[in-house]
């Protein structure tokens, strides 16, 4: 009787330490999975920041080449104003399509992989 009292103190101690050792793994695969996730999203946006300035650098050359094209400085800066508006506007009609499935389909496909 004691052996087996024994063998099932052993069978219930081994069956805590797996417990243990499962929510362990299982915790350190998931910083594994959200320190990528962030790291990722992080280099996104620092890539997305660079674009911005790109951008505004090359939109000021543009207005200024369009106004003086056109003999009037402030007419290319109105002229591109009115494709940024355009743009944003796209942007936003598009919004679920072009940025909020793409962004949640990354950090999904971070997640499980």
């Amino acid at each position: 009787m004691q052996s087996t009292v024994k063998h099932i103190e052993d069978f219930v101690s081994k069956a805590g330490e797996l417990a243990e050792t499962k929510a362990e793994l299982w915790k350190l695969q998931a910083a594994g999975k959200i320190s990528e996730t962030v790291s990722s999203l992080i280099s996104m946006i620092a890539i997305a920041a660079l674009t911005c300035v790109a951008i505004t650098i090359i939109s000021f050359g543009v207005a200024v080449w369009i106004g003086s094209e056109m003999g009037k400085i402030s007419y290319g800066f109105f002229i591109v104003g009115g494709f940024y508006t355009l743009a944003g506007l796209l942007v936003y009609l598009f919004r679920k399509q072009w940025i909020k499935n793409p962004v949640r389909n990354l950090v999904i496909d971070k997640i499980i992989k």
